[in-house]
């Protein structure tokens, strides 16, 4: 089966810019309000994974991964939709778990970004910002389990988890626009 990075990667990348814009606005909006509005800041806690939820059903529908890759998309979409779920029925009446419960996800999502990265990376090249962010997103979620539980960790502490990964998602970005001038990405055979 031929694959054609080339039409993968064009909205790969204009999904890591989107991804970057909205996660700088999420991250001001939380930081902003956690304190003085904490009933708003919470709605945007269940709004992450939610927004990760249509990033990744996007990327499916653009790119058509097969396999592991395609695989480890559904889980997290399906993992996305748990924690909204799970944040949702926490926020308001046991705050700390809902942290509990986004830092799982993150631990959990930032397993299979590094998985997807790591695919990516033989298809497109490029993939290391993505990598790394899984690797962060992986060792924060842990974090975030830990203080949730421990009732040290509040919603205004996601606010720099997003700003994180708007830069790698910017850097990623970023390298996928030069392979593409450059006319670096190139078919493989799957």
């Amino acid at each position: 089966m031929q694959i054609n990075p080339t039409e993968s990667a064009r909205p790969l990348r204009n999904l890591y810019f989107v991804r970057t814009v909205f996660q700088v606005i999420w991250a001001a909006a939380v930081l902003s309000t956690a304190r003085t509005q904490p009933h708003v800041a919470s709605i945007l806690l269940i709004t992450y994974p939610l927004w990760d939820v249509a990033c990744t059903l996007y990327d499916l529908m653009a790119s058509r991964p097969t396999g592991s890759a395609r695989a480890s998309q559904v889980i997290n979409a399906l993992l996305g939709s748990a924690t909204a779920l799970g944040i949702a029925l926490t926020v308001f009446s046991k705050p700390a778990y809902s942290i509990a419960i986004f830092g799982a996800w993150a631990l959990g999502a930032g397993l299979l970004q590094l998985v997807a990265g790591l695919i990516r990376r033989k298809q497109l090249g490029g993939q290391w910002a993505m990598i790394l962010s899984g690797a962060q997103s992986t060792t924060a979620g842990i974090a975030f389990v830990l203080g949730g539980l421990s009732g040290k960790l509040h919603t205004k502490d996601m606010g720099g988890y997003a700003i994180f990964g708007a830069i790698y998602f910017l850097i990623g970005g970023i390298l996928l626009s030069r392979k593409l001038s450059q006319g670096v990405v190139e078919p493989i055979t799957g």
